[in-house]
């Protein structure tokens, strides 16, 4: 006796698939997690910019103070570039102001000036001409601290050398040093230094 097998496919059976809900949710923590990724990226690009002006602005400021320090260090003669401080600093006095002039080996005379108007701490040389040392500058001030030369302590004569300058300088962003992604005086950096002329130490 022949027996009829039952067919298996059914029009009931359930059919496997991805319901709406399933491909909606997945695309929203597709979508958060894009999000997520842009910020982070964001965030990595402008950090990178920040670092990279702070490092220029750290170069520009190092090469200045370096370039006042060894002329300072190198010269002789060196007095405040105000007259009225330098009368204060032949009598004895610490002064602090926004200037020095000295001269070189050759007699050549070579100033550090700071326009503060135009923010800027200019190398003046012999014959009046100024020429940019570093710009945005925001505070310039130098200190000197006078002594006495031997021939200054036999003749009862005034303080004639510098023992000491201090130089403190702070700077910030400019059009010039600014990045097209940061805005101009963000970054703020201040240097100190010391230094002693190597003629009036031996």
């Amino acid at each position: 006796m022949r027996t009829r097998s039952r067919s298996i496919h059914s029009p009931f059976r359930r059919r496997s698939g991805v319901a709406l809900f399933e491909c909606l949710l997945a695309i929203a923590i597709c979508a958060a997690l894009l999000t997520a990724t842009a910020y982070a990226l964001d965030a990595s690009i402008k950090a990178f910019h920040i670092n990279q002006q702070q490092s220029i602005l750290m170069q520009n400021t190092r090469l200045a103070m370096h370039r006042i320090l060894a002329t300072t260090r190198r010269c002789k003669l060196h007095a405040p570039d105000d007259a009225a401080q330098r009368l204060q600093f032949a009598a004895g006095a610490t002064v602090t102001g926004s200037g020095i002039t000295m001269f070189d080996i050759n007699d050549v005379q070579t100033t550090f000036r700071y326009d503060r108007a135009a923010k800027i701490v200019n190398l003046v040389t012999a014959d009046g001409k100024s020429y940019p040392l570093i710009r945005g500058v925001e505070d310039f001030s130098i200190t000197l601290e006078p002594m006495r030369s031997a021939n200054s302590v036999r003749t009862g004569a005034g303080w004639d050398l510098l023992r000491r300058a201090t130089i403190q300088l702070s700077v910030r962003t400019t059009k010039e040093t600014a990045l097209a992604h940061e805005g101009v005086g963000r970054i703020k950096l201040t240097l100190s230094g010391s230094v002693m002329p190597r003629r009036n130490t031996w």
